[in-house]
């Protein structure tokens, strides 16, 4: 049976998560901000880029923290 005990890696990577997309949909929202008077093709544009560009630094952060699990279990 394998041991479940989170690792330092995963309390401070579920922070930076928190923290982090908590400011990013803050920063995302105020630059959507300056397309308010824009059409609605650009504001679509806009959110749809900041809905989904996100992911990328999100996966690399969860595979920093599934490391510290493997680097533990060997």
């Amino acid at each position: 049976m394998s041991n479940t005990k989170p690792t330092n890696r995963s309390a401070i990577g579920m922070a930076i998560l928190i923290f982090g997309l908590t400011a990013y949909a803050f920063a995302a929202a105020a630059i959507g901000e300056l397309f308010g008077e824009s059409g609605l093709t650009i504001q679509t544009l806009y959110y749809s880029f900041a809905g989904i560009i996100w992911i990328f630094p999100v996966k690399k952060l969860l595979v920093w923290i599934e490391e510290g699990h493997k680097k533990r279990d060997e």
